[in-house]
């Protein structure tokens, strides 16, 4: 009878209780294995014939291995396509298994449990192993339903229903009441009706614990807009927003609305904040250019700044910059819209009162009221310089919002009633977060296949940071190089900036990026490294930029109950690439090969009666390199004939005398 679970000693008698014993392993250790190496009884029989072995084992030796550990992954290219990864890390879990002396069980001889990064169970979940379908499964969609549940059913592609002559007809708004029940069907949501006076259903608001939880650990951008476009479905939309520290975009809420008045949007904010306390933190919110958006914003969170998109702005100034609205002819108006542009993209508070000057000199004074009233004076919200002077993460559109809308929009398609869209779009969410999700999980399963020196400062900013904000340190590390200084003083310095004066310390810079970002930027690092100091600082980096903050409060790492602090999982190091040596080599590799291509010119041009001498000398260097050796070479004079170099006295070394062996 053999010993119940996976342990140095057990006993298994059919390779079937081995693979089932195997596969409850993989589960309850919430780890994935591969079979690294295995050798069949009939190759065993050839090595050892008189050996005595069961034919219905199957196997004489079978290695399991973490999908992190087992044969390196070698790298054959030059390293340019930087976004490839790797899931191999070194990690030195392992699994032996062998055919007991009589050759009649398995017996588990060699059990190394440890691995080299973080084991949790949505990691497992999330490898391709545990995503894809078995094939008999794939051929009937019912098992599919039956066998992996409702989830598994959302990301099945519904077979759409063939378009009517005439189409459908638009939906009637009053099925927006037919939306509440469906919504509160939700696990842990928060469903909010806002009625009028008249008590007439004016809008609901939606939110499930998962974007409450979002929200709280990434709250200080907020991203709003509205969509319009359902299919058949004349029901604005409203998208909430954040974006993690992984530069993900998530959903945090959702507002559906029978109307865009003023009061109807700030009833809506005033409950997103009295439902979500982590609401005070906002320090930007970015909206389309409505005028009364940002007014709104204003009034019931003003801790926060409001932002206009830029896109917005600049197609609100074509739509009202006309020749029409402001009796101004078509040379005025494309001036007009020049300047207005420009105003757009300023990045300084000089840039934009020259620009501003610019508007008053042409005289146009309706254009000049029209922008006074509207625009003047909230120049912080739409002017790209005034606007990343505050956390930003370097946006300055709503494309967020689109981009999610427009997926949204896809997945959801075409739908019979109010219920059936909410139960939709339910799904739909749950796809786009279960993507999201992989991408989180990815992040900390597979490596870079480009090696990064172990003791850099990139290196160090890799363990510390998330792909997202790694990338864009990343780039500032190699800009860093090529910053100049127009003064440098001991606690502060002025880089060249072509188009805003910009004042740099050790651990503060008024330059975009790291006003907006709270990363170490380009100036900062290049005034570091002028001081001699360490180019690596953690304290230049926001806490929700570093990948064990994004550990512990993403919530596909976050179980039912909270763990206690000492059980949480540490982020991944950075694993040493197992491609670094092997790129190393190539490349002294290829420079070396270059002077040796040159040499054998040189040789090969040689008088026939020196070829012999040169020849012996290259021969001298290799065998000496060759058994470990150092060589040093001094140079003869050259300036000498050939005859006075064969006359030479016997104390004059030869070419050969002038290798020397350390």
């Amino acid at each position: 009878m053999s010993q119940a679970g996976f342990r140095v000693g057990a006993e298994f008698s059919s390779y079937s209780e081995l693979h089932r014993e195997f596969r409850r392993y993989q589960r309850d250790c919430a780890v994935q294995l591969w079979t690294r190496h295995s050798r069949t009884i009939e190759a065993q029989r050839r090595r050892a014939p008189k050996r005595p072995m069961n034919d219905a084992l199957k196997f004489a030796e079978i290695d399991y291995a973490c999908i992190h550990g087992g044969k390196l992954f070698r790298a054959r290219g030059s390293g340019k396509r930087t976004n490839q990864r790797t899931n191999k890390t070194k990690c030195p879990c392992v699994i032996k298994v062998r055919l007991s002396p009589d050759g009649d069980k398995f017996v588990v001889k060699e059990m190394v449990e440890s691995h080299n990064h973080s084991v949790q169970e949505a990691e497992r979940e999330r490898c391709p192993r545990q995503r894809r379908f078995d094939k008999a499964v794939q051929n009937n969609r019912t098992d599919i339903k039956e066998n992996l549940g409702e989830a598994a059913d959302q990301g099945i592609q519904r077979e759409e229903p063939k378009k009517e002559k005439w189409g459908s007809p638009k939906m009637n708004r009053t099925d927006l009441e037919m939306m509440v029940p469906a919504l509160a069907l939700v696990k842990d949501g928060t469903v909010v009706v806002v009625v009028s006076k008249a008590n007439v259903l004016q809008a609901i608001y939606f939110q499930d614990s998962s974007m409450k939880l979002t929200f709280e650990k990434f709250p200080e951008v907020l991203l709003l807009d509205a969509t319009y476009r359902w299919e058949g479905l004349r029901l604005p939309t409203y998208l909430l927003l954040v974006i993690d520290g992984n530069g993900e975009s998530e959903l945090v809420c959702l507002w559906f609305v029978q109307n865009e008045e003023r009061e109807t949007i700030k009833q809506l904010l005033r409950i997103f904040k009295q439902k979500n306390p982590a609401a005070e933190r906002i320090q930007t919110v970015m909206c389309s250019g409505r005028p009364l958006r940002g007014e709104v914003v204003s009034e019931v969170l003003p801790h926060s700044k409001p932002l206009t998109c830029l896109f917005h702005a600049l197609r609100t100034f074509r739509t009202d910059v006309t020749t029409e609205k402001l009796h101004v002819t078509i040379g005025q108006k494309n001036l007009l819209l020049e300047i207005l542009h420009n105003m757009c993209y300023a990045a300084s508070a000089e840039e934009y009162d020259l620009l501003y000057h610019q508007l008053l000199d042409t005289n146009t004074q309706r254009a000049i009221d029209y922008f006074h009233k509207n625009w003047h004076e909230i120049r912080s919200q739409w002017v790209e310089g005034f606007k990343h002077e505050s956390e930003t993460y370097l946006t300055s559109t709503i494309n967020r919002v689109e981009l999610l809308s427009q997926k949204l929009q896809a997945m959801v398609g075409r739908f019979t009633d109010s219920a059936t869209f909410v139960q939709d779009l339910l799904k739909a969410i749950d796809t786009l977060r279960t993507e999201c999700d992989y991408r989180a999980v990815r992040m900390f399963q597979k490596a870079p296949l480009v090696a990064l020196e172990a003791s850099s400062a990139a290196s160090a900013y890799f363990n510390l940071l998330t792909g997202f904000a790694f990338s864009r340190v990343q780039r500032e590390l190699e800009e860093a190089q090529w910053v100049t200084f127009l003064s440098v003083e001991p606690e502060q310095a002025q880089p060249v900036s072509r188009r805003r004066a910009v004042v740099t310390g050790q651990t503060s810079c008024q330059c975009a990026f790291h006003t907006s970002m709270k990363l170490p930027c380009r100036h900062i690092l290049a005034f570091r490294q002028l001081r001699g100091c360490d180019l690596f600082e953690p304290a230049l980096c926001s806490t929700r930029w570093t990948r064990e903050h994004y550990l512990r409060n993403h919530p596909v790492f976050r179980t039912s109950a909270d763990l206690p602090a000492a059980s949480s999982p540490l982020p991944p190091q950075q694993p040493e690439s197992p491609s670094e040596q092997t790129t190393v080599q190539q490349e002294r590799y290829r420079q070396a090969f270059k002077v040796a291509q040159k040499l054998s010119m040189l040789a090969a041009e040689c008088p026939a009666e020196e070829f012999d001498g040169c020849l012996a000398v290259m021969t001298a260097v290799t065998n000496i390199w060759a058994r470990g050796g150092q060589v040093q070479v001094t140079e003869i004079n050259v300036n000498c004939t050939r005859g006075e170099r064969s006359s030479a006295p016997p104390n004059v070394p030869s070419d050969i005398d002038n290798i020397h062996q350390n």
